[in-house]
């Protein structure tokens, strides 16, 4: 490490000490008791600042592994609009409506989130209520801070909007909410990365002391690209295409799904069905299967599995050593992590007459969950960093020239209120599922029963029209599964 404070140190230093050489200790003292008094008129703040959100969506999350949808949404308190998780929360609940078959109730709060998001494209990249957040958050910890939707959330909030459109306005306001799911992903392969050198600037070298003892998730794709394409909104989109006619669209997407999940068979042979049907001269690139087109008298299944709940961003605690007043000094900061071995995916089998077959493999959100928050990191200890050196600052202007005694009562009030809302951002969209899945099979036109073993609901009966597809959503969670004659 360098001998001499960082650039970027000694200019924060510099601007501090003029900050809180303006304001006398009564000052500060007085800010502290109105911050903290003010925080304490309301509980909902309180909660965010002080209460790591995975902590919050404890025992929702428990009561939506039991099946308990209603009174998981009822344990998630929304807050106001001006409340910065109150977002967050209305995707909580419109995913726990959906689950709980309540789909008005699910596309209103999806709404909601959206309506924000397109607000927010409309203004200007730098808000005056953004900084007075971030300037904020410094004296207390991220959660201060309105939460920002990552791509993948937005991607999937179109994604279940689509389906409740599917309930209540039919195909084609369906494909025009998957659609906007395939923009977005679009958009955003289309955006340069800042990159880590950018972030971080004079703190590159802290980042990667941390990244030596930072917990990762263990998955089942070492080299996953990003952290907003997956492949259960493009087998969604394709087969939106096929149930509208518009059968090059599918084609596109299933090959997009194929790419973010190359060994799924069903994916497989649909890419070789759809690539010969319509003359691809290319298409035995994508796939190793042969084609195999449906007959006069076939129509097509496909079911659509979501297992599990998406692993949840929790708190660890890290030692960091900074340059600070002329010396290295070592603090301990707060920072999320999602960690352990993710989920493994579990095949959900099924039958139709004699025939037993299993879905396979799509995407694992856990994965993404896990990616978005690598990219978020740097972001995150520099904020920590500017955090740690301004309640540092903070404290030796508020013990400046103080007797013995009242240092001892200064460094023990600041203390209290460091440590208290010393709380990583443990924010992310927590009742999504953790894996999706898929399985697409051809059948005879007429009336079946299609058998699920070990789900709540061990049976359908479904209906298959020649030429046509039939969409079948399923969960292990209770939810009862949802049919779709398209």
């Amino acid at each position: 490490m360098a001998d001499s404070s960082p650039i970027k140190w000694r200019v924060l230093h510099t601007r501090n000490t003029a900050f809180f050489s303006k304001m006398n200790k009564q000052t500060i003292a007085f800010a502290l008791f109105t911050s903290l008094l003010l925080v304490g008129c309301s509980s909902a703040v309180f909660s965010d600042l002080f209460v790591s959100y995975d902590e919050q969506l404890n025992a929702s999350r428990y009561q939506m592994g039991s099946g308990q949808f209603e009174l998981a949404s009822d344990l998630i308190s929304e807050g106001s609009k001006s409340n910065n998780n109150y977002y967050l929360k209305q995707l909580e609940k419109g995913r726990l409506s959906y689950l709980a078959g309540d789909f008005s109730s699910s596309q209103a709060h999806f709404t909601h989130v959206d309506e924000q998001l397109t607000w927010l494209s409309r203004q200007a990249e730098y808000r005056l209520s953004t900084g007075l957040q971030n300037v904020s958050a410094l004296a207390t910890n991220d959660n201060f801070i309105e939460y920002h939707v990552p791509v993948y959330e937005q991607v999937m909030l179109h994604h279940y909007q689509a389906i409740n459109y599917l309930h209540s306005d039919g195909l084609e306001s369906a494909l025009i909410e998957i659609r906007r799911a395939g923009l977005i992903q679009q958009q955003a392969m289309q955006e340069v990365p800042v990159t880590l050198e950018e972030q971080l600037r004079d703190y590159k070298s802290q980042y990667d002391d941390l990244m030596t003892d930072y917990p990762q998730l263990k998955t089942q794709d070492k080299a996953l690209a990003n952290a907003f394409q997956n492949g259960l909104s493009f087998t969604l989109s394709a087969v939106l295409y096929l149930a509208a006619g518009q059968e090059d669209d599918a084609y596109i997407d299933y090959r997009k799904a194929l790419a973010l999940a190359p060994n799924n068979g069903y994916l497989q042979a649909e890419v070789a069905r759809l690539g010969q049907k319509l003359a691809m001269s290319d298409y035995q690139e994508y796939t190793p299967a042969k084609a195999k087109a449906l007959t006069k008298q076939q129509g097509l299944l496909v079911v659509l599995h979501e297992q599990s709940i998406v692993a949840a961003r929790q708190e660890a605690r890290f030692t960091l050593p900074l340059y600070n007043h002329n010396r290295w000094e070592t603090y301990t900061v707060a920072l999320p992590v999602i960690s352990g071995n993710a989920q493994i995916a579990i095949p959900q089998w099924m039958k139709v007459g004699n025939e037993r077959f299993s879905s396979e493999r799509l995407v694992q959100f856990d994965e993404l969950a896990a990616k978005q928050l690598q990219q978020d990191l740097p972001a995150i200890l520099l904020r920590q960093i500017l955090r740690v050196i301004t309640k540092d600052q903070f404290r030796r202007e508020v013990n400046k020239d103080k007797a013995d005694d009242e240092e001892n009562w200064a460094n023990a009030l600041v203390n209290v209120y460091n440590i208290a809302s010393e709380r990583a951002d443990t924010r992310n969209w927590q009742t999504l599922p953790a894996l999706a899945q898929v399985a697409i099979k051809p059948l005879p036109a007429g009336e079946h029963t299609l058998k699920f073993e070990g789900l709540l609901q061990n049976q359908a009966a479904i209906n298959i029209t020649a030429g046509r597809v039939t969409l079948i959503l399923t969960n292990d969670l209770g939810s009862p599964a949802q049919i779709f004659n398209l």
